[in-house]
């Protein structure tokens, strides 16, 4: 039997969480009913109240900081929430989460979700949860499946009475099924970042890995997965880092979506464990449609690689700078580090004929390298494509030596 946990403003909320804890309780479970309210008295009993989530922000009783206004007294309720379902998971006490709201229910509950652990079942069944909705406040870097309710949370209906019970069922097969997931293996792991356009290395990579029993974790370099493996290095949970696209740099440097920023990878660096940084994906900057590039843009190479994004190639210079960015990160890793370089191009269409190839360019990129890094860092230039079979091979051979 799993414990789900129920959070919900009961002064607005209260019929709708009743509802999804006879839903939980008709299949087998136990809820646990937690209150977030905060100005009118709940309408049903909760199991831990509202007083206690607040309590736990150790910030004041709720009626003290009442004067205080609302936004803060969410944002108080945020940090209490959070630091409670932190201990509830930690004790062993809930084995998922499950939340209804509006904007303010949905802000309060998936802020503090995202301080559960990657894994663990989280759910929101949130009206803001629609196709105009930015996710990124909501769900941060963590796996929270944000449910639409379609209509307002106001009653139970032939509607919300169908969304409702489902978002029940999502919860407790997570729950259910997180029985069933193996126990982390004592195998060394290593993260590798990937995007479309370096897939075919990383995938190579993998595989040569797999045949070697080593465990790989790959993450796409959509910012969301670099912080991630950044979690995991910071928990000890990784024995290596391949940075083989290392494309959230250039859109930190010289404007670009899916952008890092300059904590990229923070942990990563101070950790120790062994780092391998190819500059995978660098050569070009990721914009939207064709027809929104301005008119520098345009002018340069540049290759439409969906409807809605397009790669345009960095310049010789910009190369330059972002090999003496990479070259510096470098300088200050504390394990053992190397930087590979794939001379004949950096992603799928930096290839001798395709779209977006510039020799002088990916030269650029290393001699930014070579005038900027410490003799204590290891850099190897290869006369391959980042594609190529070989230079994975490469990339194998050099983490066997740093491991």
């Amino acid at each position: 039997m799993a414990v789900i946990g129920i959070i919900a403003t009961l002064d607005t909320k209260s019929e709708e969480a009743s509802f999804l804890k006879k839903c939980i309780e008709k299949r087998g479970h136990q809820a646990l009913l937690i209150d977030t309210g905060m100005l009118h008295p709940p309408g049903t009993d909760p199991d831990i109240s509202r007083q206690k989530v607040f309590g736990c922000a150790d910030e004041g009783e709720l009626g003290e900081c009442i004067k205080h206004g609302k936004s803060e007294l969410q944002r108080i309720m945020t940090t209490g929430l959070g630091n409670k379902l932190v201990q509830l998971q930690r004790d062993g006490i809930i084995q998922g989460v499950i939340s209804i709201g509006g904007g303010q229910g949905t802000a309060i509950s998936t802020k503090a979700m995202q301080k559960l652990p990657i894994g663990f079942p989280k759910v929101m069944i949130s009206t803001v949860a629609c196709g105009t909705a930015l996710f990124g406040d909501y769900v941060g870097y963590r796996d929270i499946v944000m449910i639409p309710a379609i209509v307002d949370i106001c009653g139970i209906n032939e509607i919300t009475s169908v969304i409702l019970s489902s978002g029940c069922g999502a919860v407790i097969g997570m729950a259910e099924s997180a029985l069933n997931v193996r126990d982390g293996s004592r195998k060394p792991v290593v993260a590798m970042t990937m995007a479309g356009v370096t897939t075919a290395c990383v995938m190579q990579v993998k595989k040569l890995l797999d045949e070697k029993g080593v465990e790989t974790i790959v993450c796409h370099t959509n910012v969301a997965g670099t912080a991630t493996v950044d979690e995991m290095a910071k928990t000890g949970k990784i024995s290596a880092v391949l940075d083989i696209t290392t494309h959230e740099i250039s859109g930190y440097l010289f404007g670009g979506l899916m952008a890092g920023n300059q904590n990229r990878f923070t942990n990563v660096y101070k950790s120790g464990i062994p780092v391998i940084s190819v500059p995978g994906a660098s050569d070009f900057l990721l914009r939207g449609p064709v027809e929104g590039l301005d008119k520098a843009l345009q002018e340069r190479k540049y290759y439409k690689h969906t409807p809605f994004h397009t790669h345009v190639r960095t310049s010789k210079n910009e190369m330059y700078m972002m090999g003496r960015f990479l070259a510096e990160v470098h300088n200050k890793i504390k394990g053992r580090n190397e930087i590979l370089i794939p001379l004949q191009g950096f992603s799928q269409q930096n290839k001798k004929g395709c779209a977006i190839y510039d020799e002088e360019a990916n030269q650029g990129f290393v001699d930014g390298v070579m005038e900027s890094v410490d003799k204590r860092v290891k850099v190897h230039v290869c006369d391959m494509h980042i594609n190529d079979d070989v230079f994975a091979m490469e990339i194998v051979k050099e983490l066997e030596g740093l491991l």
